[in-house]
């Protein structure tokens, strides 16, 4: 039995425990663990008769911990999830959904809702979003004679013989098996107006004119001498990778983390955030965090309650504050106003998208991944690659009876 929204019982008092499970959204531990203290006393300041305990798991073997607990009746009242982690529980029968005010709903940001739903119901009351953008090296850039930064696919084929000729690299594009799709190949087949799943989800979509118009661009890109070539089978990071070693001088997908490493890296000065290309559209990649009710545990009014203080403005603002994520809610407006990389991250919320939410999301990408590699290798044209990952993908959602 659902709970009821909190707000239609707001004078009925609550008690008893409720037991969260988040992961390290913040990466500094004492921070993080602060700003649960200050969100638990404020809570128990309304509601005294209520315990809170915060457990902050590690990211590593999260899915199979969840499981298991579920498995063994020991799973936590609340428990942080992104959009792809949704399909997959519910099928394992381990979440149910949730209800929420129908002003809170309301108030949500579609990409929020979107990473939230599935299949008609709400899972998650998300708590932050995030909006990738292509991150580049202003120097080089001015360097080559490119006053104003690329916004289309054409404009950025157009930039690349000048960057080229100054010895850099357009492009640094991660098509290692360890990198993920949601950042390198989807953004472009979303831009070029394609999907990744058919509407009903029984198969996939991705070997369509859009798709291939997609991967054409990015094996163009690396034929042409355009992209770094170092990035096809090796997943580099940090001061190993092409940007920060000033030899490819933009990357297509970046959040705020890759800002703030380049920012000291090189200085704030060199670092540029450009507008997510436009193709046939306009969008780019965020995904969605938000707190899930386990199984059984949604007749719990002590944890409906602590979720729904979780989730006013006032307490996602500090929390998308301190760990550099985005507002989930309208009403929340722009929280990074004083930072100009942050605000112009924060400001492609709007067209961000979480991807298509499937229980096998993360398989397909497993699939489709090393056909993009071979394409990119020259081991197969862009056209067989597609084929062969449309005819893996579609064997493996018949197996699993979708």
């Amino acid at each position: 039995m659902l709970a009821a929204p909190l707000s239609a019982n707001a004078q009925e008092a609550v008690s008893g425990r409720v037991d969260l499970w988040v992961y390290p959204v913040i990466n500094d531990t004492a921070t993080h663990q602060g700003f649960w203290d200050g969100v638990i006393e404020r809570f128990n300041a309304e509601n005294p008769d209520v315990e809170v305990r915060v457990d902050i798991q590690p990211w590593a073997g999260r899915n199979e911990k969840f499981t298991a607990a579920v498995s063994a009746g020991r799973a936590p009242d609340l428990v942080y999830l992104i959009p792809d982690q949704i399909p997959q529980f519910v099928r394992l029968g381990a979440l149910e959904a949730i209800t929420l005010p129908e002003d809170v709903v309301a108030d949500y940001l579609p990409g929020a809702l979107q990473g939230a739903t599935y299949e008609g119901a709400l899972y998650t009351a998300p708590v932050l979003m995030s909006a990738v953008a292509p991150i580049y090296n202003k120097v080089q850039f001015a360097e080559a004679g490119i006053e104003t930064f690329p916004r289309t696919w054409d404009e950025l084929k157009a930039a690349a013989p000048a960057l080229k000729e100054d010895g850099v690299y357009l492009l640094q594009y991660g098509a290692s098996l360890e990198e993920t799709l949601n950042q390198t190949y989807y953004p472009l087949l979303w831009q070029a107006g394609g999907q990744v799943f058919a509407e009903d989800g029984k198969s996939v979509a991705f070997n369509s004119p859009e798709g291939l118009k997609a991967l054409q661009f990015v094996v163009d890109m690396f034929k042409e001498g355009y992209a770094d070539p170092s990035t096809v089978s090796a997943t580099l990071r940090g001061t190993d990778a092409p940007m920060a070693q000033k030899r490819a001088a933009m990357q297509l997908s970046g959040g705020s983390d890759v800002v703030k490493e380049l920012q000291e890296l090189w200085g704030p000065e060199e670092v540029g955030v450009g507008d997510p290309m436009t193709e046939a559209e306009q969008i780019t990649y965020g995904t969605v965090g938000g707190f899930a009710m386990p199984v059984n545990n949604n007749d719990n009014a002590a944890a409906q309650a602590f979720l729904e203080f979780l989730i006013q403005p006032e307490n996602l603002a500090e929390f998308n504050t301190i760990s550099g994520f985005f507002g989930p809610r309208a009403s929340m407006g722009a929280i990074h106003s004083d930072d100009p990389f942050l605000s112009q991250l924060e400001s492609y919320v709007a067209i961000a998208t979480p991807g298509e939410i499937h229980p096998l999301a993360r398989q397909v990408i497993s699939v489709l991944a090393p056909e993009i590699q071979g394409a990119i290798l020259g081991s197969k044209t862009p056209e067989q690659a597609l084929a062969d990952a449309e005819r893996t993908a579609n064997d493996l959602i018949a197996r699993e009876g979708l």
